[in-house]
């Protein structure tokens, strides 16, 4: 037994107490059933503003901790701006929703609902029905969860969060709900899509990749700027593990396209990226990659022929206990590292679970799914490896039913990273852990295939439990 596989049995002995200690507290509350939320009107209303988000670069002292590839990665300097938006949507009354976007890595839902608290608070929005923060998930973004910090000895982060930048960024988030829902005006609603073929990249054996642009346009009434929502499903962590750098990734340049050639505002939030990049353009220049990756996509958000929605918003935002078996996850949560609230479960080893949630919603007949994490493209659309193909060995049988077939609609637009991060959503059936070090270092398959994913995923489960959530959800929506 190495340093590695001891460690791993410290770790796994120590998250077993702490699910004994949480099974201490009781049964963990019942959670209530959502019932649709229905907004109708004579007519969309849509408001937009937007804001910086960039840290304190006045103090020289001061370390930020890049978030991704790895831990432990002090930024350095700033190649582009960062920014949160928000959209209102309204039918042309006094009820409406709040969509927020950020380039950020994601939040957990604890910092997502002080924010809800904060903004529903304020006096300035009346009839706020719904609020959605969905991010960038920017791997060159500051973290903003938490286990990118600096290591130790065995590879487990300190947090990296800074206080005071989450401070601003919850401030800066309530500031652009306020001054999106002043902004708001008459106008129309339109919604379309385009492929853009081999727009993606995957190092996982995916089967169909989906790459779907998806594209909501208001065009207010009095020919002022259009405000554009747009979803693809592209991690932005093209300028790699020795980039030292803040910046938004392809995202920034992709709004900054469409900015300059259509005028249009734009909200971006990324689709079911689990697994998934942006294509490689340029292999020798990874800012021009970037550069690249976001031109092609605001191209192609360009060229959307698009239809009018009628003015209907209809929506169930439902909490979830979504069970934990990831050891090394809850120790990070047990040392602070990122917020969590742990509650009693007996779906996995450990004994805990953590309240997340997903919304599913209806705009103008148009069906979207914001969902919590990373998810496989797979189990939103389909398309399972073969028992030849999978990890395990084993078919698509022992798979959920994706979400796309619960929904009955493989149009239905879905946007991950919102309200909640909750790390990656893997089939079961390619689903692969260390033998030894289940967690806390990667592994290959039967069939060579490196599994990193599976490291970063709360549980082997976590597609059965999302879809099982949102099972009934679709039936409670009628």
């Amino acid at each position: 037994m190495d340093i590695m596989d001891l460690a791993m049995k410290g770790i796994k002995g120590i998250a077993k107490n702490f699910g004994k200690k949480v099974a201490k507290q009781g049964p963990a509350p019942e959670i209530e059933k959502k019932a649709p939320t229905v907004i109708k009107g004579n007519g969309f209303r849509a408001g937009f503003a937007r804001e910086e988000i960039m840290p304190d670069l006045s103090d020289k002292d001061k370390i930020y901790w890049i978030a991704g590839h790895g831990s432990g990665h002090k930024m350095e300097g700033v190649l582009t701006p960062v920014y949160i938006s928000a959209v209102w949507l309204d039918c042309g009354n006094d009820e409406g929703i709040i969509w927020i976007g950020a380039d950020i890595v994601g939040l957990t839902r604890i910092e997502v609902n002080s924010i809800r608290e904060k903004i529903l608070a304020s006096p300035e929005i009346k009839g706020c029905k719904l609020i959605n923060f969905s991010c960038t998930h920017s791997h060159s973004g500051i973290d903003t969860v938490g286990y990118w910090g600096k290591p130790n000895l065995v590879s487990i982060p300190s947090n990296g969060k800074d206080a005071q930048y989450m401070a601003m960024l919850e401030e800066k988030a309530v500031k652009v709900a306020i001054e999106a829902y002043k902004n708001r005006k008459a106008g129309k609603l339109y919604n379309g899509r385009i492929e853009i073929k081999d727009g993606l990249a995957t190092g996982r054996r995916f089967i169909d990749k989906h790459e779907i642009l998806a594209r909501f346009r208001f065009a207010p009434d009095d020919g002022s700027k259009e405000i554009w929502m747009l979803n693809f499903a592209a991690h932005p962590n093209s300028l790699g593990g020795d980039n030292r750098l803040l910046s938004a990734e392809y995202p920034y340049y992709l709004r900054e396209k469409i900015a300059k050639e259509n005028g249009a505002d734009v909200l971006y939030a990324i689709g079911p990226l689990g697994g998934m990049d942006a294509a490689r353009y340029d292999d020798d220049d990874r800012v021009r990659n970037i550069q690249l990756q976001g031109e092609t996509i605001a191209d192609a958000a360009m060229r959307i022929s698009d239809t009018e929605l009628n003015p209907e918003i209809k929506f169930i935002q439902q909490p979830f206990y979504y069970p934990v078996g990831n050891y090394v996850l809850t120790l990070l949560a047990m040392r602070n590292v990122m917020s969590f609230k742990a509650y009693p479960s007996d779906k996995t080893d450990i004994g805990i679970a953590i309240q997340s949630e997903l919304t599913y919603m209806t705009v103008g007949g148009q069906k979207l799914l914001l969902l919590p994490g990373e998810n496989f493209m797979p189990t939103v659309y389909g398309s399972y490896l073969s028992a030849e193909e999978s990890g395990t060995g084993k078919g698509p049988e022992i798979n959920p039913t994706p979400l796309a077939d619960i929904a009955g609609d493989h149009s239905i637009i879905v946007f991950g990273v919102s309200n909640d991060m909750t790390g990656y959503v893997v089939p079961p059936n390619d689903f692969v852990l260390h033998p030894t070090q289940p967690y806390l270092n990667t592994t290959s398959d039967r069939l060579d295939n490196r599994h990193y994913h599976e490291t970063n995923a709360l549980d082997a489960n976590a597609q059965k439990t999302i879809a099982d959530a949102f099972a009934e959800v679709v039936k409670n929506f009628g």
